[in-house]
Parts: structure tokens; C-alpha cells; sequence
């Protein structure tokens, strides 16, 4: 039987997305699992036990039916609620390490017999044994698996398990009990063994369904704790959430697909994701699914998911109702066939903490809008003289950092900030921007090109980027000697963002802000549609402003418009991670305008707005000394709340740039979903940087679809 190669995957499009022909395939003697076959004859000349498939699934069906699992199901209630423990006390909390791991480990060492190893081995073996999802493993891979397998093998037990309930009895044992109706009676262990590696299997849902409902509303998370949501909406996260994405067979004499026949060895590659998507289109509650797979080779484990993610997700939004993903955190596991996240950080409540003995992190959505309205109380980070006082112990010259610090609105106050701000509306207020429309929207047609033609499209650096350049520049009126190099160098400027940078990054801001204000000319205005911001600045006369004064302020204003860039990025990543259903309309202007407050508040790029107290204060029970910060966490305090969120400040210290930023997202996102309706992520391929003050995409490859010129 010929083995399945990378080529396979090459083509999503030709993927199997059609229900009935998926669920056709898998039901059909006549397509083979190909790498379980090498892998059981493997076994069998090797000397072990021969044990047919079908024999197996006759002997064991009645350990996982739903009915017997009904009295696993306080076991995996002890295993969620002393995960719900861990995950309290723990001090960087980690949904998949801390909760579906944890409870998974703790529920599955019972229910397979598996009392031997310490916990952290235990679980390390039977990651790498799950390692099998990957196609064309090496020799060396193939040896560490079967290591892991042997060393799984001699932790199982038919003995009891201490503190069981009366009456259960864990799967070796009761294979003991069935041995002679397998076709081997030594295939028992092996058996075990399996159930227990393939098991992490609910363990990668439940993540997985975490991950996806986190992204999403607020409000659709707290509807998780209800009573109720298990019999509506287990289903549809099963459906929208698999872990599995593609299910592989050959064919062998007489297969067909859809009335077409098929050659012997030719591979089939559903798509589980696509098939789950149309079969939600045909029913009105979007609960059927092929997550588990059909026929013969249907996982033997689906009722024990159902039953273990019926209990842990509602368990969970009850315990954290409030709970908030770290997106950029999240790492995943991915293979042409799985996907499922290994690392989960969350933020658990919305109560604001001390953080230091100077710092207290404001999470609470009230107390944050009374601290961003209150100028008398707070005051934004006082930056010149923290400088000052650096520059005077440091004895460095730290002139550079004291230009861009003044110079920054983020950390301007008083008399000159009123005047700067006002001077700037004139040009980035709403109203004042319409004659930059035409600009906006032929740079999203030169981005839409570019993507086009990509060799592998990537919608971070072949359309956010680009379009965020092509608009920024001009409008801030920044015209560089050396464009190249200055596109090269301008991502640092988004360090000031960050307050009390030590004085090595300083040095660092310092050297390279030096080389980009000698670089700039002056603003070029020939052929554009507006008055650039540095021309307008340059007219007016601005209490204690020079010209230094200006080109600073305007590259400041520059480096934080990168977030054009990144909320862009986040929010096609958001829609395009979406249901299919639940996007339909991205490419209606209208649309997009009614969605795009909720988008903002659960995509937009920055993480912290700062604070500090001007005087004593007190925020709830926390005491605030003088001079103390204030870190207002936005991924808790904007949770999809949708008009009227934090994402670009509010009052007098609300983003001047906020205008921009959503004329042209406005223009840029339905625009893209118009010009490719096909449009895809490729599963999970997407990487963030590592920011501490931005959470921003690194990559986000995609494919474009039979409409685009997609050559990935």
C-alpha cells in the first residue's frame, strides 16, 4: 500500500469538503488507513500480536459508551474541580498546562490504568507519542515514539485503582476481563496503550474550544455557564472547533468518490473543517459534524470528549467568568492533519491588583473610564523628568530620549499638550479627513495587487504593512532621504511606546532616532490630496515648539501608527478565524461600519494605557501613593464591550491618529474580502512578535482562493 507524501497537501482545493462525499470515504471498506496498516504489520513482524481493528472496536465499544461513561463522570468532575484549583493559585496561568492538561492527566490515569511515572513524564510520553499525526516521520522520530510507547507500556495496570468508586475499573482491567473476544489475547496491553495515547485527544479539543470561544464575545462566553448551553451549543463548538483538519484514505480496487472512480493508491484528503462548515449551512442549529470522524475508523473516543467537555468548559465560565485571553501568548501544535494549542495564557478576572510596590494594574472597565477622565487625579507618565534625572546620575547625554519624550502626546500634559492637540485635529480630526479618501483607497487597490501577486501570500507584510506605509507617510508629511532605509529602521520607534525603558534600550532609541531625523527632508505635498500634518504643524506657532520639536512629534506620531498596521492585522486574523457564517458580510462596507467598534475592542493592538497619581489616591481598596503607576490592562478592560471601548484613550489623552485608523479600516477590510471571497488562513501558520507594550502579527499566511492568484 503506497504511503501518504507532503504532495497531498499541496492543494487545499482539491481537498474532499462535501459532507456526503467525506462521510462516503470513510465508510467505505475500499479506502484504507494506510499508515495504521504499515504500522499494525510492523507489529506483527516484530513477533507481537495480530488484532484485527474491528475485533478490537467489538471488544472494547462497551467501555466507552455513553452509558458506561455516565459512572466515569464524577471521576472527571474530581479531575476538573482540582484543576480549577491549580488554576486559581497559579501564578502565570496557563489554560492548556493548568486546566485541560491538568484535568485530562489527572482523569485519564484512572480511567486507562495508568498509575505508574510521575505526572510530567507521563504527560511528555504521551505528547510524543501523538507525534504519529505527522506524515513522513524520520527513522530517528519513528524510534523516539516507539521508545515512548515501551516506556508507556510498563506504567499501565490491571490492578485497582485506589479511590475508584465501587463497581469502576479502569481499561486494562477490564480487558482483562474481555481478552478472549479479541483476536489476540495478547493485543490487550497494546490496546490500553492506545486508548491512552489517543486520548489527548479530548485534552487538544477542549483547548481548542477554549481558544476559539476566548476570541470572541464576552457575552458568548458567560453563556457557557447557563444552564442549558450543554444541550444548545456542545455541538456547534464541537463543529467549529476541531482538532482534527484533515482525515487522509487510499483507495484501493473499485473505490469511488461521488460516482468517480478512483485509482488504486490514490490518496483522499477530507477536510474536516470545510465538511463541519457546509453541514452547519444545512441544518438550522449547526450542530451536525464529522469532528470524530465516520465509519469504521470513527474515534471510539467521541463519547468520552462529549462527556468530559461537557463538564469542563461550563465549569470553567462559571469559576472565571471574566477570563481573557493573551492571544499573542497562544502557541500552537500543527500538522497537515491536528491543530490544538500548547500554550493558553489568560488573564482570570477583571479585578484590578497591585502589581509592584509601584505599579497597581487597573482591569475593571468603570474604574478605568473614571481614571482616564480624571486629568485632575492622573496624569499620563512623566517622562522629561524621569530623563533628567537618569541623564544627571547616568552622566549620559540623553538629549535624543528628552526630544522624543517631549514631544510624544502620549506623554504630554498642560497647556502645551491643549494647543499641540488642537492643532492636530485641524488636520486628523473625523471631518478633516475625507480629502485623504482617494489616497486611502488607492493604496488599498496597490495592496490588493501586491497580495495578488505574492508568491506566498502573507496578509501581514503583503497588505497591512504596505498600506500602513503608503498612507502614514504622506499624511504625516514624513518625506526620507532614503526611503529603504528608513522603512528598515522605523519599526524601533515603536519602543516609545514603552515607558521607563532602561538606559541600554535608550542608547539603543537614541543611535537609531538620530539616524532617521537626519534622514528626513521636507514634507512632500506634490500630487497628494491633503495638506500633510508636519506642513499644517510647521504653519502654526506652537507654544515652545521648534522645528526639531516637530519632525519629533510627527516620527513619534509615526511610530505609533504602526498600529494601523497591527489592529489591521488582528482583526483579519479575528474574521478570518471566524465561522464562515459568522462573517458573510465582511465584504459590505456597511457592514464592516457596524461591526467595527466590537472588532476594535477585541483586536485592537495596544495593551496598556499609563497612569500616574499626581497625589495620594485610592482605586477600590488598593491605596495609591504620589507618583505611583497605574497600568490600565485593555485585554480585560475592552473584553468586546464594543462602542465605548479604551482602544485608543479617551479625553483629553484619547489617540489623535484614532480617525485615521478607522477610515481606513473601514476601507482596507471590505475591500480585501471583496476582492478574494475565498480567502483563508492557512490553519495556525500565523506568528506574533514579541511585544510587551502591542500585541502585534509577525506573519499571517493565507491563501487567496480559486478567485485569487494564489501560487503558495
Amino acid at each position: 500500500m503506497p504511503a501518504v507524501n507532503s504532495s497531498a497537501w499541496t492543494d487545499p482545493d482539491r481537498f474532499l469538503t462535501d459532507p456526503d462525499d467525506v462521510a462516503a470515504v470513510l465508510r467505505d471498506p475500499r479506502f484504507t488507513v494506510s499508515q495504521l496498516t504499515a504500522h499494525l504489520d510492523e507489529i506483527v513482524a516484530r513477533g507481537g500480536p495480530r488484532f484485527p481493528h474491528l475485533a478490537a472496536r467489538r471488544a472494547t465499544a462497551p467501555f466507552f459508551a455513553a452509558p458506561a461513561l455516565a459512572a466515569w463522570t464524577p471521576v472527571a468532575e474530581r479531575a476538573i474541580a482540582a484543576a480549577l484549583a491549580s488554576l486559581e493559585t497559579s501564578r502565570s496561568p496557563d489554560l492548556m498546562r493548568d486546566y485541560c492538561e491538568a484535568a485530562f492527566l489527572d482523569f485519564i490515569r484512572a480511567f486507562c490504568g495508568c498509575p505508574g511515572g510521575a505526572d510530567d513524564r507521563v504527560l511528555d510520553l504521551i505528547r510524543l507519542a501523538n507525534e504519529t499525526t505527522r506524515p513522513m516521520l524520520s527513522l530517528k522520530a519513528l524510534g523516539r515514539i516507539d521508545a515512548a510507547l515501551g516506556e508507556l507500556l510498563d506504567h499501565l495496570s490491571t490492578a485497582p485503582v485506589p479511590g475508584l468508586e465501587p463497581g469502576l475499573v479502569s481499561f486494562p482491567a477490564f480487558l482483562g476481563h474481555r481478552a478472549d473476544r479479541l483476536a489476540d489475547p495478547e493485543a490487550a496491553p497494546y490496546v490500553a496503550l492506545s486508548a491512552l495515547v489517543g486520548s489527548h485527544t479530548v485534552a487538544q479539543s477542549l483547548a481548542l474550544a477554549l481558544h476559539g470561544m476566548l476570541l470572541g464575545d464576552l457575552g458568548a462566553w458567560q453563556a457557557a455557564a447557563r444552564p442549558g448551553w450543554t444541550d444548545t451549543w456542545l455541538d456547534r463548538a464541537i463543529s467549529l472547533y476541531p482538532s482534527t483538519l484533515t482525515l487522509v484514505r487510499i483507495a484501493g480496487d473499485g473505490a469511488r468518490i461521488g460516482g468517480c472512480p478512483c485509482h488504486k493508491g490514490e490518496t483522499a484528503v477530507m477536510d474536516v473543517v470545510g465538511a463541519n462548515a457546509a453541514l452547519r449551512r444545512r441544518g438550522p442549529d449547526g450542530s451536525a459534524h464529522l469532528s470524530f470522524g465516520a465509519g469504521p475508523h470513527k474515534c471510539p473516543g467521541a463519547p468520552l470528549s462529549r462527556m468530559f467537555l461537557a463538564r469542563a468548559i461550563p465549569a470553567l465560565a462559571r469559576r472565571f467568568p471574566r477570563l481573557a485571553l493573551h492571544r499573542d501568548g497562544v502557541r500552537f501544535h500543527v500538522t497537515p492533519l491536528v491543530q490544538y494549542p500548547v500554550t493558553l495564557p489568560v488573564t482570570r478576572d477583571a479585578r484590578s491588583r497591585r502589581l509592584t510596590g509601584r505599579m497597581v494594574e487597573i482591569r475593571d472597565l468603570d474604574e478605568a473610564r473614571a481614571i482616564v477622565n480624571d486629568d485632575d487625579t492622573w496624569s499620563p507618565p512623566r517622562m522629561e523628568p524621569y530623563l533628567n534625572a537618569l541623564a544627571a546620575r547616568s552622566g549620559r547625554d540623553l538629549g535624543l530620549a528628552r526630544l522624543v519624550a517631549r514631544n510624544a502626546m502620549f506623554f504630554m500634559s498642560g497647556p502645551r499638550h491643549a494647543a499641540i492637540r488642537r492643532a492636530m485635529a485641524d488636520s486628523l480630526g473625523g471631518n478633516r479627513l475625507a480629502c485623504w479618501q482617494p489616497l486611502i483607497e488607492a493604496e488599498t487597490r496597490n495592496a490588493l495587487t501586491r497580495l495578488a501577486s505574492a508568491p506566498a501570500p502573507d496578509l501581514i507584510a503583503d497588505y497591512a504593512e504596505p498600506l500602513f506605509r503608503g498612507i502614514a507617510g504622506p499624511v504625516l508629511g514624513l518625506a526620507p532621504a532614503d526611503p529603504e532605509r528608513f522603512d528598515a529602521l522605523a519599526p524601533i520607534l515603536q519602543d516609545v511606546l514603552e515607558p521607563w525603558l532602561p538606559i541600554r534600550e535608550l542608547d539603543r532609541l537614541q543611535e537609531v532616532i538620530g539616524e532617521i531625523l537626519a534622514g528626513l527632508g521636507p514634507p512632500a505635498t506634490e500630487g497628494l490630496p491633503g495638506t500633510p500634518l508636519l506642513t499644517r504643524l510647521m504653519e502654526e506657532d506652537l507654544p515652545e515648539t521648534g522645528p526639531e520639536d516637530l519632525k519629533a512629534l510627527v516620527l513619534v506620531m509615526y511610530g505609533a501608527s504602526f498600529n494601523m498596521a497591527h489592529t489591521l492585522g488582528n482583526i483579519l486574523r479575528h474574521l478570518l478565524s471566524l465561522p464562515p457564517e459568522d462573517r458573510r458580510g465582511a465584504a459590505d462596507p456597511a457592514w464592516i461600519d457596524a461591526e467595527l467598534e466590537g472588532l476594535i475592542s477585541l483586536c485592537a493592538s495596544p495593551k496598556y494605557i499609563y497612569r500616574m497619581a499626581r497625589g495620594p489616591a485610592r482605586i477600590g481598596e488598593i491605596e495609591i501613593r504620589p507618583d505611583e503607576t497605574l497600568r490600565l490592562q485593555l485585554l480585560s478592560i475592552d473584553r468586546g464591550i464594543g462602542t465605548g471601548n479604551l482602544a485608543f484613550g479617551h479625553g483629553l489623552h484619547r489617540c489623535v491618529g484614532a480617525a485615521l485608523s478607522k477610515r481606513m479600516l473601514r476601507t482596507a477590510l471590505p475591500a480585501l474580502f471583496a476582492r478574494f471571497p475565498g480567502l483563508a488562513l492557512r490553519p495556525q501558520r500565523h506568528r506574533y512578535f514579541d511585544m510587551t507594550q502591542t500585541v502585534a502579527l509577525a506573519t499571517l499566511p493565507c491563501r487567496l482562493g480559486p478567485s485569487g492568484k494564489d501560487r503558495a
